[in-house]
């Protein structure tokens, strides 16, 4: 186990170290895509112009309509065709040299920006360091030398005092000034090419909303930085040997890689605790990320030789930090180097967090965050019970709906024996009672008698004009005379006597 994320970490040291070196080629064609996007952009444009202009102008003339349609079959036949013609191929070679040549070149303003820089702080500041300490100062004590001899007592005296004065009023009259000066304008510098490196990469930067917000994390960032700085010189004291100079160089190593990314974490709308949190988890790589950088400005002992080699190799490391994909998950263990830095800045910008103002602020704070829980939870509470009751008040209709489906099919199925109709209806023939009917009347009595049969009943206006149903007599009865029927009120089944 302890072997794996000793591979990790040494894994993510070696990609971030990688990257570092390999983004510095970006600046070889970063201008060749810049202006690529931008021609693409501009003939879009053109094209929305130029059919915005024919979608409103007239229907040409038939005339010019006609040789349009010439033109065009003119073209497609020379596309088309078999053979190919040695002056049209001439004129064809000298047509396309003629408008390359009218071509603008692409302007090279990141490089020439990059150049400006290089010049600023390598040719005119870190130039007149080296020219004053190595030109200057030896041409001086030479004529001084002369002037006083070399076994003369006076000159070590006069030299003593006259070397650090010219070298203050150096640093103060002239290399302070141009210093500030170039810092100044090389951030300007600095946040062009980053600027222009993302849009190449991501498009149009998306910054942290709000003006107020914006200016108060670049505030915070400044502060946070210069504590870094501070805090770096401090560990370098440690007395035990090759342990404060390791903690310094790991600090310059996240510093400088917090510098490099920062332009492209800051258009990402990246807030400043969440920049620190992702070096501080992933710190192997922006360790091995910050490498190079660290080991070039360690190269001088002086401070503004340091600034000056800083300034010229940074723009270089911006491409790099805007091209690479910082390799992440590489360790659970994460180094809060600048936890301390950000809770003195705390302290800076807020105060003690002690003292009773913000103790009540704290407070207040809290039984705010308290009654907004209380609410949510009422609030969770009062939806709980109205999904409750839907629930059930949607399990209620359903079990009404389902027992009207059951009632109403029970009622398809099963006889009525209480329904009630509109018009009288037929007599259901019973077989069983027409025959004990018919064996009663037969031993009882041979001969008809009047009172035996009994009219069919009347059925309303609905039969009128229909013969009146007379049941079948059973075979051996005896017949009874034809008499014309008794019309009754009666009605139903249970009318029937036989």
């Amino acid at each position: 186990m302890l072997c794996v994320a000793l591979q990790n970490i040494t894994l993510g040291i070696l990609y971030g170290l990688w990257d570092s070196i390999r983004g510095m080629t970006l600046v070889l064609h970063i201008d060749d895509e810049v202006n690529r996007q931008n021609a693409e952009q501009e003939l879009r444009h053109l094209k929305d112009n130029r059919y915005e202009r024919a979608r409103r102008s007239p229907s040409p003339v038939p005339s010019s309509a006609a040789a349009m349609i010439r033109a065009e079959y003119a073209k497609r036949a020379e596309e088309n065709a078999d053979e190919r013609s040695l002056q049209k191929m001439l004129s064809k070679k000298s047509t396309a040299a003629a408008a390359k040549e009218q071509q603008p070149q692409g302007e090279k303003k990141i490089a020439k920006k990059l150049f400006k820089c290089c010049m600023l702080n390598g040719g005119f500041t870190w130039l007149s360091i080296v020219l004053f300490d190595s030109a200057l100062l030896p041409a001086l004590k030479f004529c001084l030398t002369i002037f006083y001899g070399a076994q003369s007592e006076t000159l070590p005296v006069v030299w003593g005092w006259l070397h650090p004065i010219l070298s203050l009023l150096f640093g103060m009259m002239w290399v302070l000034p141009i210093f500030m000066l170039s810092k100044i304008v090389s951030s300007l510098w600095f946040a062009d090419i980053a600027n222009a490196a993302y849009r190449v990469r991501k498009g149009r930067p998306q910054l942290i909303p709000g003006i107020s917000k914006l200016v108060a994390d670049f505030l915070f960032s400044m502060v946070v930085q210069m504590l870094f700085l501070v805090q770096s010189m401090l560990v370098n004291l440690v007395p035990v040997r090759y342990v404060g100079s390791s903690l310094c160089f790991v600090h310059l190593c996240l510093l400088y890689s917090l510098y490099s990314f920062e332009y492209k974490w800051f258009n990402m709308g990246w807030e400043l605790h969440r920049r620190l949190t992702y070096i501080e988890k992933n710190w192997p790589y922006f360790f091995g990320f910050g490498i190079p950088l660290t080991v070039l400005t360690n190269l001088s002992s002086s401070v503004i030789v340091s600034s000056c080699i800083f300034s010229i190799f940074f723009p270089l490391f911006i491409l790099s930090g805007n091209e690479a994909k910082p390799i992440v998950d590489t360790t659970e263990i994460s180094l809060r180097l600048f936890s301390p830095v950000v809770f003195i800045s705390n302290l800076c910008f807020g105060g003690n967090p002690w003292s009773k103002a913000n103790r009540l602020s704290a407070m207040q704070r809290q039984q705010y965050e308290l009654q907004q829980r209380q609410r949510l939870l009422q609030r969770d509470e009062l939806q709980l019970k109205q999904r409750k009751q839907q629930y059930l008040q949607q399990q209620r209709l359903q079990q009404e709906q389902q027992m009207r489906r059951d009632r109403s099919h029970s009622r398809s199925h099963t006889p009525q024996m209480g329904a009630t109709h509109r018009y009288a209806q037929a007599p259901v023939f019973d077989a069983g009672r027409v025959r004990d009917s018919s064996a009663s009347s037969t031993h009882s009595s041979t001969s008809p008698s009047l009172s035996s049969h009994r009219p069919p009943p009347y059925y309303g206006s609905s039969l009128r004009g229909v013969a009146p149903l007379v049941p079948t007599p059973v075979p051996g009865a005896p017949r009874a005379p034809l008499t014309p029927p008794v019309i009754r009120q009666e009605s139903g089944p249970d009318d029937w006597n036989l």
